[in-house]
């Protein structure tokens, strides 16, 4: 019972981060009046401008995970510090903290405040819920409303479709296709893996502007694959950049080091 309860904090952790769900996804439709762009590098700096520079971010996040059917409720407090880590303490039961994760590039560091429980683990853990191109960088891209590095680039397919530009594309096993608002944000994102049965669709269907940046209000992500659907909802408020952020994760002698 006691590891079951700390998975679920563990998907609790990391889908709240990578995956969620619960706004209407946002469906792309094929017309015959989609027309291929010829000038692709002018397209992809107008995307580029328009991707959110900061070199901190912070945010609190209403959030509902949907494990399988099964629906939680808890509340994120989100810090990052760009490039470095992100720090996320998950609250629930009238504000008792449950969980506290700190994620590098490197590794993965979660507190368990039900259990007393420990674990830290390589980055590489976190590709037992998603596909292993999902990197670091990756991760805080699709916290702050910015694209997925690989999709940017000179390869993928650039489209016109109702006066809206639409890229797709594939990286290595990974296919993706994202549309962009008016403002150059991609508000639609969805990357598939056919051979490892997987999943990931984001939604970040509103933007409000914060230190002249263009930063999501609200983030929803669902994850499928072969055994597990997983979907998680935020809505972002009390929004910061470039404030200094500290990463307090002190663990207690009492916890307990789970491999």
């Amino acid at each position: 019972m006691k590891r079951n309860i700390l998975n679920k904090l563990l998907l609790l952790t990391f889908c709240a981060v990578f995956f969620s769900c619960k706004a209407k996804k946002a469906i792309i439709k094929e017309t015959g009046g989609s027309q291929p762009i010829e000038n692709k590098k002018t397209e992809l700096l107008s995307i580029r401008s328009k991707e959110s520079v900061f070199s901190t971010f912070s945010t609190k996040a209403i959030t509902n995970l949907n494990l399988n059917g099964k629906e939680y409720d808890a509340t994120l407090n989100i810090r990052i510090k760009k490039g470095e880590g992100i720090w996320v303490s998950i609250t629930a039961f009238a504000g008792f903290e449950i969980a506290r994760t700190i994620i590098t590039p490197d590794s993965v560091k979660i507190m368990d405040r039900i259990n007393d429980d420990y674990i830290k683990k390589p980055f590489s853990f976190i590709h037992e819920f998603t596909n292993k191109q999902i990197d670091y960088l990756t991760l805080e891209s699709l916290l702050v409303g910015n694209c997925v590095p690989f999709t940017l680039n000179g390869n993928s397919n650039i489209i016109l479709d109702n006066a809206l530009l639409n890229i797709k594309g594939n990286s290595q096993s990974l296919n993706y296709n994202l549309q962009f608002n008016e403002q150059f944000k991609a508000t639609y994102t969805f990357l598939s893996d056919e051979f490892a049965q997987q999943t990931l669709t984001v939604n970040t269907p509103l933007f409000e502007e914060i230190a002249n940046q263009l930063i999501p209000i609200k983030v929803s992500l669902d994850s499928k694959t072969a055994k597990k659907q997983i979907k998680v909802a935020m809505e972002y408020s009390k929004t910061q950049l470039n404030l200094p952020v500290d990463f307090p994760f002190n663990v207690p002698k009492r916890f307990s080091v789970i491999d």
